[in-house]
């Protein structure tokens, strides 16, 4: 089988290892049968498992048997993995069996962070233009205003150059207009 399984007894001692099993959690067959499943478990499922399928035999009630989940796992050299499980009970055994079926998901988990923190990125870039946009737009508008002020005051300057003399009423006007795109850029 491509799928690592293992087969338990109802007490959880591992019957049977496949070498695709082998391959995934680095311990042999040999090593490993007659010992307890949980030796590739990891953190509370490692802890409660005996408990679980005591629970089980007792009430029926499936928490993973027939359902497939995620789970952590453990291999030899102690490093963690995360796994889908799928689980079932092998049906007329007696003792009870369960027959479990693992796949490594790694790649999946390192494939779904990769795109997770491509999109991350493209958010990012994504919220640093739509920045730009607002500040070359803020720019615009302002500087319109700083243009009429700018032109505005130059006609000023040039009224007061001129030797004829100047229309105060020109001059007042000019000096509105700069008052008023002033407040416009502000």
């Amino acid at each position: 089988a491509v799928e690592a399984v293992i087969l338990i007894d109802e007490n959880g001692v591992i019957e049977t290892f496949n070498r695709s099993a082998e391959r995934l959690f680095g311990w042999t067959a040999a090593e490993v049968l007659g010992k307890n499943v949980s030796l590739l478990m990891e953190g509370a499922d490692r802890a409660g498992h005996d408990g679980y399928l005591k629970r089980f035999l007792n009430t029926g009630e499936a928490k993973i048997i027939g359902i497939g989940r995620e789970v952590p796992a453990r291999r030899r050299d102690g490093s963690v993995f995360p796994a889908m499980l799928a689980v079932g009970e092998v049906q007329q055994s007696k003792p009870r069996r369960f027959v479990g079926f693992l796949h490594d998901i790694t790649r999946r988990r390192q494939a779904e962070e990769a795109a997770r923190q491509s999109e991350a990125r493209l958010n990012h870039f994504a919220r640093l233009s739509t920045m730009g946009e607002m500040a070359a737009g803020l720019a615009h508008e302002i500087n319109q205003p700083l243009t009429a002020i700018a032109t505005f005051s130059q006609a000023a300057t040039r009224m007061l150059a001129r030797p004829e003399g100047i229309e105060r009423e020109d001059l007042s006007e000019a000096l509105d207009q700069i008052t008023t795109q002033a407040l416009r850029a502000g």
